[in-house]
């Protein structure tokens, strides 16, 4: 049989290769062919046996056939998890200390898709991912299988029977949530009848296109929730991301919460003192202020989850907050799972209503939002000269914060998009809108140009965050 060449010298398939994982436009940039060659790639990685879960996308499956043919072809033992949530893979690898990858683009739109890959104690790839960039980059030879062949492992029910051993009573919690019609859909109605919730979805199908909706939980998309949770009287809302390890809540009130204000419920409910929580540069101040008042220590994290999942694991945190609503329940495992803080989140609101407890406590006004500039070198070159113009803000690896009395502003890049990422906390809701929007509109107006930094710089001047 003929052996199959893959010729590396246009690597098309670059712009998809993302910090931590695999992420980009089906079929451009992300397609079987790519899927191939990372099951080849990743048996170089001396792994002996993988699991393969997707979600719903409509290129999810193929991509998986595709990956799971590569990984056999070069003697990997493949055990097939189905369509499951993102959570429910990583789980299953942390459980059987066994390697992982699993098919999504996230809260990326339908059209596009992508690998995560997951080590065996639960984290994500980090040192081997940059491994196995290497080997993508290598000409890869193997002889094609007519057929990949894995064997199917089911999952749900031991990841149910985990849960019952870390959450208390929530019978009778009432619970609407905004699934986009996601792959959480397919183990929400279990988690429903095994813990007695009273849980409603909005989105009850699983559908690839997720309801015509990108699949990210943002307030603009969860106008509708917020009005079944006054409505319906419900005790508190929750929506996923395409995949389910992020969950935003709604509180009573119909308020959509950002990660920092859930985080801080949850701190408050989780930790105790000495214990040690991850955070990440774009949450709350609050945060801090709550865990110099609990005695509880802080450890920082670079944004994205794989970062974070490393942090969680190295220091043995018992919780990991991302702004973005990612929660890292460290004291059970360390990613990060939509579906345990619903439930995490429903243990407390059995107790006590959200908002009187969200009501006690002053958070400055904060807001997080991404300008798409329509190229990763372009969104690479602006952090760069922003970095440059702002040598007094704080260097991170893929950003800048400038913290004053005034408040604090995080300009960083996207992981997974040709997105700039712009998170800032002020004193005033009129300062914040009013220094957002500049920023946002120097963005967009000066990205192509050198001056863009300088532009930046004059903006936090006048507005008294730089002397």
């Amino acid at each position: 049989m003929k052996s199959l060449n893959f010729s590396v010298k246009k690597m098309w398939f670059q712009r998809a290769l993302r910090a931590y994982d695999v992420r980009g436009k089906y079929p451009y940039e992300v397609n079987e062919t790519l899927a191939r060659r990372i099951g080849l790639a990743f048996s170089k990685l001396n792994i002996n046996v993988v699991y393969v879960g997707r979600d719903c996308r409509s290129s999810s499956r193929s991509l998986s056939k595709a990956l799971v043919s590569g990984l056999v072809s070069s003697g990997v033992e493949v055990y097939d998890l189905g369509e499951i949530p993102n959570p429910l893979c990583y789980y299953a690898c942390f459980r059987d200390e066994v390697y992982g990858i699993y098919i999504t683009a996230s809260h990326n739109p339908p059209e596009y898709n992508g690998f995560k890959f997951i080590k065996n104690d639960g984290t994500s790839m980090l040192e081997e991912y940059e491994r196995l960039k290497e080997f993508l980059s290598k000409e890869l030879k193997v002889k094609p299988l007519s057929e990949a062949i894995s064997i199917p492992l089911k999952v749900i029910e031991p990841y149910l029977e985990e849960l019952s051993k870390a959450v208390d009573d929530v019978s009778e919690v009432k619970v609407i949530a905004a699934t986009f019609g996601g792959v959480v859909n397919k183990v929400l109605p279990k988690i429903a009848k095994e813990f007695n919730l009273k849980l409603r979805l909005l989105h009850p199908e699983i559908r690839s296109d997720f309801y015509g909706l990108r699949p990210e939980p943002t307030p603009e998309n969860l106008q509708t929730l917020s009005e079944e949770v006054v409505k319906e009287g419900a005790d508190f809302g929750v929506a996923f991301d395409g995949d389910g390890d992020r969950a935003v809540i709604v509180d009573n009130e119909g308020r959509v919460l950002d990660g920092s204000k859930t985080g801080y419920l949850l701190m408050s409910y989780l930790a105790n003192k000495g214990n040690t929580v991850v955070l990440t540069p774009d949450t709350s101040s609050a945060l801090i202020k709550l865990a110099q008042e609990m005695g509880v220590k802080i450890t920082w994290s670079r944004i994205g989850h794989a970062f974070i999942e490393k942090e969680v694991k190295r220091h043995n945190a018992v919780l990991g907050i991302e702004q973005s609503s990612h929660f890292y329940h460290g004291y059970l495992y360390p990613f990060s799972d939509g579906l345990l803080t619903m439930l995490k989140v429903s243990e407390i609101a059995k107790q006590w209503k959200i908002s009187e407890l969200l009501n006690r406590v002053h958070f400055s006004p904060i807001v997080k939002l991404y300008v798409n500039v329509k190229s990763d070198d372009i969104k690479k070159e602006i952090i760069k000269r922003v970095i440059s113009a702002i040598p007094e803000g704080i260097q991170l690896d893929d950003g800048i914060k400038i913290i004053s009395d005034k408040g604090w502003a995080l300009i960083r890049e996207s992981q997974t998009m040709p997105e700039i990422n712009i998170c800032i906390e002020t004193l005033s809701e009129n300062e914040l809108n009013m220094l957002m929007s500049e920023i946002v509109r120097a963005i967009e107006k000066f990205k192509r140009s050198s001056s863009i930094g300088e532009v930046v710089r004059s903006i936090f001047k006048r507005r008294g965050f730089l002397d």
